[in-house]
């Protein structure tokens, strides 16, 4: 356990304090179907990631309040997280894009009304182009290489049975590689599987165990 609390110590203390904490503007949230709690034990490991990630992030998200609820996943999903964090070709707006839309598509209230807040304050990204984009994701302006993975990602991950080679050699003309289509398309996925367990719990908006 020593070794988990040092993995995840070092993983927030890593990143600079946020300067903005998001607005949440979260109506008719039902009522979750749990109230997670850490296995007895573990409660000193959930206090201690709970005040680095609100230090760091700005607030606390509820979703690590349920993955707390086995911190064998949960240093797993913060491994993952800084893995993503500092990758060499994947920027943190195209991964946020890429998050906010795979939840829209897959309508988890959490998770797009979470990221908007977040892209808003924080990155300076516009509530209409995020709008606009759930519609038509080629609509964001990002610069062409940016837009033809986030647009291939999005077909891997919500339409595979249509995902061509062709698909694939647009990204490559660009300079993508095979492992950033996968690494692009795994962060994705992954993502997707937490906006399924969040809608499982009815957990709607963020402060929904407040």
């Amino acid at each position: 356990m020593k070794i988990l609390l040092m993995k995840i110590f070092l993983f927030f203390r890593k990143k600079p304090p946020t300067p903005k904490t998001p607005v949440f503007n979260v109506t008719g949230m039902r009522t979750p179907l749990i109230d997670p709690k850490p296995p007895e034990g573990e409660e000193e490991f959930v206090k201690l990631m709970c005040n680095y990630a609100e230090e760091v992030m700005g607030f606390l998200p509820d979703p690590l309040l349920v993955m707390a609820m086995s911190p064998k996943i949960l240093q797993e999903f913060a491994e993952f997280l800084s893995g993503y964090e500092s990758h060499p070709r994947l920027s943190s707006d195209l991964l946020a894009v890429l998050r906010y839309l795979v939840a829209a598509k897959n309508d988890c209230r959490y998770c797009v009304t979470t990221s908007e807040a977040i892209m808003i304050s924080q990155m300076n990204i516009e509530l209409d182009d995020l709008r606009k984009a759930q519609d038509d994701p080629s609509t964001f302006p990002f610069p062409a290489k940016e837009k033809t993975l986030l647009l291939l990602v999005l077909k891997m991950v919500l339409e595979p049975d249509d995902v061509e080679k062709g698909d694939l050699e647009k990204a490559y003309k660009l300079g993508w590689t095979d492992t950033d289509i996968y690494e692009a398309a795994n962060y994705a996925v992954r993502n997707l599987a937490v906006d399924l367990l969040l809608k499982a719990y009815k957990i709607d908006g963020q402060g929904a165990f407040a």
